[in-house]
């Protein structure tokens, strides 16, 4: 019964804002730099170090707020009863926080989501539905093979700015550290 309350209070915490809008925020922002190729770079690395950090400090707050500690947390969410009442898809962000694998492969998914999302939108206000939503006579424009063109080219402008953004940044902290290391006299 224990376990049941704490597998149902715990699902129920998954699923509502206090956790779902910080993660879901996070993941929006972070996931433009992620793609589906197979070397990750050591941008995704530090990502998912923030992404845990994130895990934690929401998880960590819930276990307490409720008095649970963290052996029974992993005892709930391993236990058959969590199979039952909770879905991959709800744990699969906590999962994520530890596995590096279903991290990436979360954010590469929230990346295309995203990309899929402002194609429809250019489509939307130049008038030209998706396929699904007329009898399947739609032909892309050379305007909007264009602006798909235009698209990609600001995403990936996108992509190198962050990507150049977070290496100014590592190296400002690197100057910062060797600054900070005290000085031997003799």
């Amino acid at each position: 019964d224990e376990v049941e309350w704490m597998v149902e209070s715990i699902a129920g915490f998954l699923r509502g804002p206090d956790w779902s809008i910080p993660i879901l925020d996070f993941v929006e922002q972070k996931c433009e730099v992620f793609d589906d190729e197979e070397e990750s770079k050591l941008t995704y690395t530090e990502i998912h170090q923030e992404y845990k950090e994130l895990v934690e400090k929401l998880l960590e707050g819930y276990l307490k707020e409720i008095g649970i500690n963290e052996d029974q947390f992993q005892e709930a969410c391993t236990s058959p009863l969590a199979k039952t009442h909770t879905s991959q898809a709800i744990l699969q962000p906590v999962l994520a926080a530890e596995d590096f694998t279903i991290f990436k492969a979360m954010m590469v998914q929230k990346n295309i989501e995203m990309q899929l999302q402002a194609i429809r939108i250019i489509q939307e206000r130049n008038g030209v539905l998706p396929d699904c939503l007329t009898d399947g006579s739609d032909v892309a424009s050379d305007l909007e093979q264009e602006e798909m063109k235009i698209l990609r080219e600001v995403l990936r402008k996108s992509k190198e700015e962050y990507d150049q953004e977070e290496e100014r940044k590592r190296k400002k902290q690197l100057s910062e550290a060797k600054t900070e290391e005290p000085t031997v006299h003799s």
